[in-house]
C-alpha cells in the first residue's frame, strides 16, 4: 500500500504557524518513489479492487448465472428469428380456368419450395378473409379464358394479391411470383419460336435465327443470398454490446446505492484505478462470452469466417473497451441501478436501430445519415461483416477503427470527469 501519514493543515496567524485541531489531510509519501516501484503499486490495488468486485459478482448467484446463460439463449433466439429468407409462404388460389396451363402454373408455385397452397376457392371476393385474418400471405387469381387467350396470341394476365403490411416480405414474395410466371412466360415463347423455324425450314425461305438471352448473374460473398450469413455477425456484436453496457452502468451505482462509495473515495486511489478496478471484471466476463458465442455462431448457424481470426479479436476488444466506456459513463452519470438500466436502454435501442444491422444506412434521412457518424456500432457493423463475408483486414478496415479508438477515449475520459465531479 502507499504510505501515508496524517498531518494537520497549518495556518498563518500573525506570521505564526498554526494547526488547526479539527482539520486533517493525507499526504501521499509515495511520490517520491521510483516510476516503477509507484507503477507496481497502483497494479496491486487495482488487483485487490478486481477481486472484491468478483467476490460480489459471483455472490449473486443469480444475477451469476443469468451472466453466463443469457448471452447463449439470445444467440439461439436471435440467430434463429433473424431471417428475411421467404419459404413456405401461405398461398389461396382461385382457379376459374380450370385448364391445362393453369393446373401447371398452380404446380409451378407449389413445388417451387417458396409456396405452400393452403386453400383453392371459386371466387375472387373470397381470398379476402385469407388476408385479413392472416390465414395466407399471396393470393393466385386465374381468369376464366386464360389459356383460349394464350393459344389465341393474345394477353393474358394472372392476379397476384400479396400481404402488404410487411413491404420486405412483400417484395420479395412478388418477386419470387414474377420470376415463375416469366419462366412460364419464356417457354411458352420458346415453343413458338420452334415452332415457326419447323415452318420456315420445311419451307423455301431460308431458316429463321433468333438470338437468346440467358441470365449469368452472381453474387459475390454470399452466393446464396443465405440471410443468416447477414444477420448472425451483427447479432454477437449486439448481444456483446448489451452485456458490457448493462453490466459496467451499474458498477459505481451499486457501491452508491449500498453505502460503499464514501469508503472508495477516502481509499488511497485514484479515479483511474477505481474505474479500472471497476471495469476490469466486467470486461474478463464479455471476453469470455466473445469467446464462446462466436464459435457457437459459427457451428450452429454454418456462417463462414473468410478473414484474419486474430483482427477479428483484436478489433472486437477494441469495442469492447468503447462499450465499456460507455456503460461507465452512464453508471458516473445516474444515482441509482434503475436509473442506470434504463439509461441504458436508451442508448441501446438508437444505437441498433441506426448501426445498418437491419436497415441500410444510406436509405435512410440525410441528417440521420450524419448522426449515425456518432455510434460506434455503426462502424464495427462493417467490420465484423467484411471479415465474416468478405475476408478483408486491417488494410481496408482500418477507417472504421479509428472512430472506436476516439470514441474509447473520449468515453472513459467523460466517465473519469463525472466521477471526479461527483466527488467534489
Amino acid at each position: 500500500m502507499t504510505d501515508l501519514f496524517i498531518q494537520r493543515p497549518e495556518t498563518k496567524v500573525g506570521g505564526a504557524a498554526f494547526k488547526s485541531p479539527g482539520a486533517f489531510q493525507l499526504e501521499d509519501k509515495s511520490r517520491g518513489k521510483p516510476f516503477q516501484q509507484r507503477f507496481l503499486e497502483s497494479l496491486r490495488r487495482v488487483g485487490w479492487l478486481v477481486k472484491k468486485e468478483f467476490i460480489q459478482i459471483i455472490r449473486n448467484r443469480q444475477n451469476f448465472m443469468m451472466l453466463l446463460i443469457a448471452p447463449f439463449l439470445q444467440l439461439m433466439i436471435f440467430g434463429s428469428a433473424s431471417r428475411l429468407d421467404v419459404n413456405n409462404v401461405s398461398t389461396v388460389v382461385v382457379d376459374l380456368d380450370q385448364s391445362q396451363l393453369s393446373r401447371d402454373i398452380i404446380e409451378g408455385f407449389s413445388k417451387s419450395g417458396y409456396f405452400t397452397i393452403v386453400a383453392y376457392e371459386n371466387q375472387y371476393g373470397d381470398v379476402d378473409r385469407y388476408l385479413e385474418r392472416n390465414k395466407a400471405s399471396m393470393a393466385i387469381l386465374i381468369p376464366p379464358d386464360f389459356e383460349r387467350r394464350v393459344q389465341g396470341r393474345r394477353k393474358a394476365e394472372i392476379g397476384i394479391l400479396v400481404d402488404g403490411v410487411d413491404t420486405v416480405t412483400a417484395g420479395t414474395v412478388s418477386g419470387y411470383a414474377q420470376s415463375i410466371l416469366q419462366r412460364f412466360s419464356n417457354d411458352i415463347l420458346a415453343s413458338r419460336i420452334n415452332s415457326m423455324q419447323g415452318l420456315m425450314y420445311d419451307s423455301t425461305t431460308p431458316r429463321l435465327v433468333i438470338p437468346e438471352f440467358a441470365e449469368a448473374s452472381r453474387a459475390w460473398f454470399n452466393p446464396n443470398l443465405n440471410s443468416k450469413d447477414f444477420f448472425v455477425p451483427g447479432v454477437v456484436v449486439l448481444l456483446l454490446l448489451a452485456l458490457a453496457i448493462i453490466l459496467t452502468s451499474s458498477v459505481i451505482v451499486r457501491e452508491r446505492e449500498i453505502g460503499t462509495i464514501e469508503q472508495l473515495m477516502v481509499a488511497p486511489i485514484s479515479r483511474l484505478e477505481l474505474i479500472l478496478g471497476k471495469t476490469i471484471p466486467c470486461f474478463m466476463i464479455e471476453i469470455v462470452t466473445l469467446l464462446t458465442i462466436t464459435p457457437m455462431a459459427l457451428l450452429i448457424y454454418d456462417v463462414p469466417l473468410r478473414g484474419s481470426l486474430w483482427f477479428f479479436f483484436a478489433s472486437f476488444l477494441l469495442f469492447l473497451i468503447t462499450a465499456s466506456g460507455i456503460g461507465m459513463t452512464i453508471s458516473a452519470f445516474c444515482s441509482t441501478q434503475q436509473q442506470a438500466v434504463l439509461t441504458s436502454f436508451m442508448f441501446l435501442q438508437p444505437s441498433i436501430l441506426l448501426s445498418g444491422y437491419a436497415f441500410p444506412i444510406e436509405n435512410m434521412p440525410l441528417v440521420i445519415q450524419y448522426v449515425t457518424y456518432l455510434n460506434p456500432v455503426r462502424y464495427f457493423i462493417t467490420i465484423v461483416r467484411g471479415v465474416f463475408l468478405k475476408g478483408t483486414g486491417w488494410e481496408v478496415l482500418w477507417p472504421q477503427l479509428v472512430p472506436i479508438f476516439v470514441m474509447a477515449v473520449v468515453y472513459i475520459a467523460c466517465a473519469s470527469a463525472l466521477f471526479k465531479r461527483r466527488i467534489d
